[in-house]
C-alpha cells in the first residue's frame, strides 16, 4: 500500500506539471485560448491519471481507492498552486479566484466519477507496482515543473 501511495504522489505530481506545461504557452498567447484547452485537455490528462492509480491499486475497494486519490489530488494541488504561483511566479494574487475553486472541485469529482463508472472492471486485474514505476512517473513530474519553472524564469517567449 505504501509504494501505491506514493505513485499516486507522484501522479498527481506528474499530472499538475504537465498541465502548467502544456497550458503556458497558449495562456500567454490567448487567455480564451488556454481556457480552452484547459477544458479539453486537462480532464483527460487527469482521467488517465486516475485510471492508473486505480488500476494499480492493491485493495478490492473501489471507493477506498478513488477517496484517497480524490484526496491526493487535492492537497498536491493546493499545495503545488501556492509553490507555482507564490514562488515560481511572484503572483500569489493570481491563485485564488472562483475557478481555481472550481479546478479543485473538478479533481475531487473526476475520480470519484471514473471510479463510480468503471472502477471495479479496473480492480479486476490490478496492475503491479514496484519503485521503477514510481521513479518514471516521478522523473516526468519532477521534469515537466523544471521546464516550467526555466521559461518562466528565464522570461522565455514564443510569441
Amino acid at each position: 500500500m505504501k509504494i501505491w501511495i506514493w505513485y499516486v504522489i507522484a501522479l498527481a505530481f506528474a499530472a499538475y506539471w504537465a498541465s502548467n506545461l502544456i497550458l503556458w504557452y497558449p495562456w500567454s498567447y490567448s487567455p480564451i485560448l488556454g481556457m480552452t484547452i484547459m477544458l479539453t485537455v486537462n480532464p483527460v490528462l487527469w482521467a488517465y491519471v486516475t485510471v492508473l492509480g486505480i488500476r494499480s491499486y492493491p485493495g478490492q475497494r473501489v471507493s477506498a481507492a478513488v477517496s484517497l486519490i480524490a484526496v491526493v489530488f487535492l492537497v498536491l494541488a493546493i499545495v503545488a498552486d501556492y509553490l507555482f504561483f507564490a514562488l515560481i511566479r511572484g503572483a500569489l494574487e493570481e491563485l485564488y479566484h472562483p475557478t481555481t475553486f472550481y479546478g479543485y472541485a473538478f479533481l475531487v469529482f473526476w475520480p470519484v466519477l471514473i471510479g463510480s463508472l468503471f472502477g471495479k472492471n479496473m480492480l479486476k486485474n490490478p496492475k503491479p507496482l514496484n519503485w521503477e514505476n514510481l521513479a518514471y512517473v516521478g522523473a516526468w513530474g519532477f521534469g515537466c515543473m523544471g521546464i516550467i519553472a526555466v521559461i518562466i524564469w528565464l522570461d522565455i517567449k514564443l510569441f
